[in-house]
This record gives structure tokens, C-alpha cells and sequence, in this order.
């Protein structure tokens, strides 16, 4: 019971030192909201195009080229040999008269191109589309193993496009990685010199508390509900931002571009937010442990 009373003593102190200083607390919850929404608009984003790109047609898939001698069973029993020992979503035979009439079909009308030719010169090919969302490393092996196959003369699974792809997703994550840390950098440093202040504003209400036998703890305690304080507040803010993203703008961006999608965007669940509160609250945190334990030591 004395426990819990000396505990909200301590968050009541806070909140009314905080409300004594209202410009740079402020200040460090608008940093705080900021850093925070930025690194969640950033992962909707990321997981928006991610979406978009397998609406274009990024969803992965090998093609094995067989020879041309090829029978048409021994291609059937390759592919139920492929469905049996892969994971795959789909595996499909297409004999050379199917894979010519496919060309004819794409060339339009220069399809009549191909009546002059004396033979079909197309190679019989399984498509094998592998289950579940595999990434390019996944996909790379599992061409390898497939090319070693028997009939197999020749693997196609869109490797300029995978690489592309994983290049463009790690320079995503890369500079994602380095704004948001600039970011919550930035913003421990706006916490820690707002606490900074507020500590030389009472340093002589310090002084006396430590004359009369009080700990390092119990000084710097108040000055760490602040941190996290605003840190939760500025999470909050965070949320808000975030909800009328959710609300306003993603249901708008969804609709322009759902004929490429052909998903509904990504939201931010409500665990999301619980980690966006919680990574507020150890910016906060930390920011005033820096500032306090600068000042305890001088």
C-alpha cells in the first residue's frame, strides 16, 4: 500500500513538473510523434508496395525449359514428380503446341507470322509456382534444384527481376533504417535536453533533497516519468496521425491503385500501436536517464 502511494506521488510530480514547462515538453512529445510516425508510415509503406508489386505480377514462379524430345509422358511424370517432392501452389505441363499457340496469342496480329515456319520450334516447359511467398533466395534454390532435374535443359525464374527486386527492397530497408534512426536520435536528444533544463530549473530543490538523505533513485525517478510521459504522448499523437492516415488517405491510395493491387492495403493492427506506445516510452526513458545521470555524476 505504501508502495503504490509513493508511486503515484511520484507520477503526480511529474505530470505537474511537466505541466510547469509546457513549451519544451511540447517540443520533445511533437519529436517523439514525429519519429514515431514516420518509422510506421515508412513499414505501411514498404508494405503497400510489396502488394502493388505482386499486383503487377511479382508473384514468383520457375519455368523449366525440357528438351525437345521430350515425351509428352515423361513431362507429365516430371511435373507430378515436381508437385510431389516441392512445395507448390501450382505445376503445369505445357506441350510445344500449347506453348506455340500461347506465342501466337501474345504476338496478336503478327501471330500469322509464324504459319511460315516449317516446324514448331518452341521446347515442351513445366511453370511451377511455388506455395506460400518464398523470397528470392528461396526461389534461387529452388531453380537450382529443379535444374538439375532430368529433361532440364534450361531454368527460367525472372532472375534480373528477383534481383532488382531484393535490391530495391534492401536499399528500402537500408534508408528506412538510417532516417528512423536519425529520427529517434534526434528526438532522444530533444528529451534529454528538455529534462536537462527542468533538472538546473530545480537544482537547488536537488541540492536539498540530497542534504536531507535523499538517494540517487529516489531524485532521479521523477525525472524519468517525465521522459516516459512524454514519450507516451507522444505515441498517442503518433496514433492519431496514423489512424487518419488509415482512415483517409490509404482507403483513397487503395482505390486508385486496385486495378494493379488487387488487395486491400495493409493497417497498422492494435499491437502495432502497443509497440509504437512502448517505443515511445524508452525514447522517454532514455532521454532523461542521459540527462539525469549527466547531472548526478557532476
Amino acid at each position: 500500500m505504501m508502495a503504490a502511494h509513493i508511486a503515484w506521488r511520484l507520477v503526480r510530480r511529474a505530470a505537474v513538473n511537466l505541466w510547469r514547462a509546457p513549451l519544451p515538453s511540447l517540443v520533445s512529445v511533437l519529436t517523439i510523434a514525429l519519429a514515431l510516425f514516420l518509422g510506421a508510415s515508412f513499414a505501411v509503406g514498404v508494405l503497400s508496395a510489396r502488394r502493388l508489386l505482386q499486383g503487377w505480377g511479382a508473384e514468383p514462379s520457375v519455368t523449366l525449359y525440357l528438351d525437345r524430345s521430350t515425351s509428352d509422358d515423361e513431362a507429365k511424370a516430371l511435373a507430378g514428380r515436381i508437385a510431389e517432392t516441392e512445395r507448390t501452389e501450382s505445376v503445369r505441363y505445357v506441350d510445344r503446341a500449347q506453348a506455340l499457340q500461347r506465342l501466337r496469342t501474345e504476338l496478336g496480329d503478327l501471330g500469322s507470322a509464324l504459319d511460315g515456319l516449317p516446324e514448331n520450334p518452341l521446347p515442351p516447359s513445366v511453370e511451377v509456382i511455388p506455395a506460400g511467398s518464398p523470397g528470392p533466395n528461396e526461389v534461387r534454390a529452388l531453380a537450382s534444384r529443379l535444374g538439375q532435374l532430368s529433361h532440364v535443359v534450361e531454368v527460367d525464374y525472372g532472375r534480373e527481376w528477383l534481383d532488382r527486386i531484393e535490391v530495391l527492397g534492401r536499399s528500402m530497408r537500408n534508408f528506412g533504417s538510417g532516417a528512423l534512426a536519425l529520427v529517434l536520435t534526434a528526438a532522444l536528444l530533444v528529451v534529454a535536453n528538455t529534462i536537462r533544463l527542468a533538472v538546473y530549473a530545480r537544482r537547488d530543490e536537488i541540492e536539498i533533497m540530497k542534504l536531507v538523505g535523499a538517494t540517487n533513485a529516489y531524485v532521479r525517478t521523477p525525472f524519468l516519468l517525465e521522459g516516459m510521459l512524454q514519450g507516451l504522448a507522444g505515441a498517442l499523437l503518433a496514433v492519431v496521425g496514423l489512424e487518419i492516415v488509415q482512415r483517409l488517405v490509404i482507403p483513397r491510395a487503395a482505390a486508385a491503385f486496385s486495378f494493379a493491387a488487387g488487395a486491400a492495403a495493409p493497417h497498422l493492427a492494435v499491437a502495432h500501436f502497443g509497440i509504437l506506445a512502448g517505443a515511445g516510452a524508452v525514447v522517454g526513458l532514455l532521454g532523461s536517464y542521459l540527462a539525469v545521470a549527466r547531472f548526478l555524476r557532476a
